[in-house]
């Protein structure tokens, strides 16, 4: 087992207290960890966990190797939890993170995701907005500018279809965030398949088979047959 690994497994232990301390209810049943920083600054930080905030940024630190290393390694292990669907361990993990590193465009980032699998797509895109002002990772840029673009095309999406100008204010954001995370990184085939997706929701249909064709050449996973089908409907593959 590694380092990390090995931190992670006494942190687990030695902190049981400190993380069990920001189970309080922040309205119905909802816990305060899991709800981005902790609700802050609406809702106000007790004392008892603000020292307990401090003690576990100390801990943390001390462990992993100073701030950033280990609110990079709690941002991870949000990661982990997200792939495998479990939001609410996702998100105290990306609060730890945020603990850490308040500064950092991790955690915002993992707010978005999460938020936006729970439904509230404009909490989602407060965050994911917040986390592009602060990256300053090239490479990671292409993953959240296409992460951004995806909830604008949702919002676009369940816009009423009456609302036009909202609908393609929402759209048009989406196609510019897809358009940065394209240029940054042509090579990226997660960018093309999304946005041939919201092409298809925009009702751009030449314009998403351009993007089927670019993903397909890079080999992105196959799109669903369903989604095929529906385009196909609406407009056969140009030849």
């Amino acid at each position: 087992m590694n380092k990390t690994l090995i931190f992670f497994a006494r942190c687990n232990l030695g902190l049981a207290t400190l993380l069990l301390s920001g189970c309080v209810i922040a309205s119905g049943d909802l816990r305060i960890d899991n709800v981005p920083m902790y609700g802050q600054p609406e809702i106000e930080r007790p004392e008892e966990l603000k020292r307990a905030d401090e003690d576990f940024i100390k801990q943390a630190s001390e462990g992993l190797g100073g701030r950033e290393k280990a609110s990079i390694a709690w941002w991870l292990q949000g990661d982990k939890f997200m792939s495998e669907g479990n939001l609410d361990y996702a998100m105290r993990r990306y609060n730890q993170s945020w603990l850490l590193n308040p500064n950092s465009y991790r955690a915002y980032w993992g707010f978005g995701r999460v938020l936006l699998e729970r439904g509230q797509q404009d909490e989602s895109l407060k965050h994911l907005e917040k986390a592009c002002q602060l990256v300053d990772d090239e490479y990671q840029k292409v993953a959240l500018f296409a992460d951004t673009a995806t909830v604008y095309s949702v919002k676009a999406y369940r816009t009423s279809l009456d609302n036009i100008n909202e609908r393609a204010k929402y759209f048009s954001l989406a196609n510019k965030y897809y358009e940065e995370s394209i240029r940054l990184d042509p090579s990226y085939p997660n960018s093309w398949r999304s946005w041939a997706r919201s092409l298809f929701f925009e009702g751009r249909y030449a314009d998403a088979w351009e993007k089927i064709r670019k993903a397909r050449s890079l080999g992105a996973p196959e799109f669903p047959p369903q989604f095929i089908r529906a385009l196909d409907e609406k407009m056969a593959e140009p030849k």
